[in-house]
């Protein structure tokens, strides 16, 4: 840590990003972070890959954050890597070839390694637990606008404090926070209670539409570019679709099969018994994640990925 800190104090030039497709985790994270370096040092970047979910536009800072297309310079003395388990889901290889370190902060027990710098705790329930704690050891003040930032990763990477990675520490960390008198009910507004008309219609299309498999073991939702255009939604409005097929009872595993362009499809597994581990199963589509939530992103057809992951499911269900 004394090493990191003399690194920050004489890095003229610092940037934070995080993975692709990004979450509550990775935007909290970056915006936690970047707030709260603000504080002191003056030419900070937060950049992601893809735009920003609007669910997530009512966090404090978030007009800082920038596309990698959008910054003419990527040269900086100081790269942050947050909430990202390897080089690949960054989505830039331009700004980590000319950053001069790396520092890879992660709480995904797959994570390679990647940085000159590696924090890794695969028992913190997110980056954003782990944010808060960095941001204490640098001495920086964890304001209300930065403890918004983090809560809101904590909340969403936890499943609202339900799974086994929310731990006494993490329910600690978010009484320290909400002690900053941020507004909670916001961003549970904001959240889970802000849905368009058009994403419950298309939950309940894809609900109707469900496919269960392996003898009741496997819940599947296909969803094609057509239907969001269809229906009007972008997928960061319908991201807890998988958890409807998790949260079914005598389901072990829940997928959603998402098509994305030129030829990929992105998998999203769930689960809810410690016997049953999706990390694993996405691991077997170069993928990786968490035991009960994970992610995998390959090239193939709707109905070639659905074959793949109910053939490759049939050694993680419990029959």
């Amino acid at each position: 840590m004394n090493k990191l800190m003399e690194i920050v104090s004489r890095s003229n030039s610092i940037a934070i990003t995080s993975h692709i497709d990004p979450d509550g985790d990775s935007i909290g994270s970056i915006l936690g972070l970047g707030l709260a370096l603000k504080q002191k040092y003056k030419n900070i970047k937060i950049l992601i890959r893809d735009s920003l979910p609007s669910r997530y536009e009512f966090l404090p800072g978030s007009e800082l954050i920038k596309k990698y297309d959008d910054i003419e310079e990527q040269k900086f003395d100081l790269l942050f890597v947050l909430d990202c388990g390897d080089e690949k889901r960054i989505g830039s290889n331009e700004i980590l070839k000319n950053s001069k370190t790396i520092v890879n902060i992660d709480h995904h027990i797959s994570n390679t390694k990647f940085g000159d710098i590696n924090i890794i705790d695969a028992s913190s329930s997110s980056t954003c637990e782990m944010v808060f704690s960095f941001i204490k050891d640098l001495n920086l003040l964890i304001n209300k606008e930065v403890a918004t930032c983090i809560y809101t990763g904590i909340v969403t990477d936890s499943g609202n404090f339900m799974y086994d990675s929310a731990t006494e520490k993490t329910h600690l960390i978010a009484s320290e926070l909400l002690k900053t008198n941020l507004n909670k009910g916001r961003i549970i507004y904001n959240l889970y209670q802000r849905k368009s008309i058009n994403s419950l219609k298309f939950i309940g299309y894809s609900l109707t539409n469900m496919k269960i498999a392996l003898d009741g073991r496997l819940a599947i939702f296909k969803v094609t570019l057509d239907l969001l255009n269809e229906f009007n939604v972008s997928y960061d409005n319908i991201e807890g679709l998988v958890s409807y097929g998790r949260d079914i009872e005598g389901i072990d595993i829940s997928v959603v099969i998402r098509e994305q362009e030129n030829g990929k499809v992105k998998l999203s597994f769930r689960s809810k018994d410690d016997d049953v581990d999706v990390r694993a199963l996405a691991q077997l589509f170069n993928g990786g994640g968490h035991k009960k939530a994970s992610g995998a992103t390959l090239t193939a057809s709707l109905a070639e990925a659905e074959s793949m992951v109910i053939e490759k499911s049939r050694k993680f269900v419990r029959w």
